[in-house]
Parts: structure tokens; C-alpha cells; sequence
């Protein structure tokens, strides 16, 4: 499996999955998409040090509830890339088809916050559910 690497951020990804990148050179920003072949995919974006990771994650969720009104969400608080992560488990339906979708946010050393906002539908969940869940666990800080 690949490594990849954005910011402090890195992970090994599934050699099929593409990686598209986003930099903003004037605010040091920068947003990593790893799409699945299916519905699956993770979103990384770091977000400076304007929210904490609390703020980020309830901001990232009022978006999605503009978006999905009927949305379900629970929030949780857990670890991801070795530190403590705020966030929520969504469930909503779009299209025929049900999603869930994980929030989680959490501080860096050199990013400031970072959004990690992992997706997948009904459709293909056998097939990219594991491992989607297996790059999400393999986020660390470098």
C-alpha cells in the first residue's frame, strides 16, 4: 500500500484509490481527497489554528445539515493520528441510498486543526467499508 503524506499528516492507501491535492500557498492551508473506486472516500483538510477541534467539528456538521436536513448525527469523542479527536457519527439518506459518514477533528503540532471526514453509502459498503476504516486507523503524525 502507498504511503502518503500531507502536511503532518500520513497514511498508507489502497493502490487503486486516487489522491487528489489542494494547497493554498498564502495561508498554508491544504485539503487531500482519497477517493475510493465506489462511493468511499476521506477528506483531510487543515484548518489553521482559527477553531479548536470542538469548534471544527460542529462547524463541519452544521454544513452537513444544510446540505442533508433529515441527517442523524451522535457525537463522539475518540483518537485519531495518536491524539484526542471531536467529532460525530452522521447517518442520512441521499438518492436512494443511506450514507454514513464519520466527523472527527483534532490538533496537530504544524497544521493547527485538521478536519478528517471519512464517507460511504450502502451500495458498495462490503466492498470499501474495511478499508476505508483501515487507512482512518493507519493516520498518524509525522
Amino acid at each position: 500500500m502507498p504511503l502518503e503524506r500531507q502536511g503532518s499528516i500520513q497514511f498508507n492507501r489502497p493502490e487503486t484509490w486516487e489522491v487528489e491535492r489542494e494547497a493554498d500557498t498564502e495561508t498554508g492551508s491544504w485539503r487531500l481527497t482519497l477517493q475510493s473506486p465506489g462511493t468511499a472516500f476521506l477528506l483531510l483538510t487543515s484548518l489553521g489554528e482559527e477553531m479548536d477541534a470542538r469548534q471544527a467539528a460542529i462547524a463541519t456538521l452544521e454544513s452537513l445539515k444544510a446540505d442533508y436536513p433529515g441527517l442523524e448525527a451522535d457525537e463522539v469523542d475518540d483518537f485519531l493520528g495518536g491524539v484526542p479527536a471531536a467529532g460525530y457519527e452522521v447517518q442520512f439518506g441521499y438518492l436512494d441510498d443511506y450514507h454514513t459518514c464519520q466527523i472527527r477533528c483534532f490538533e496537530t503540532a504544524n497544521d493547527g486543526t485538521v478536519l478528517a471526514l471519512w464517507q460511504f453509502s450502502d451500495v458498495d459498503a462490503e466492498e470499501f467499508e474495511e478499508p476505508l476504516l483501515a487507512v482512518v486507523k493507519g493516520i498518524r503524525q509525522v
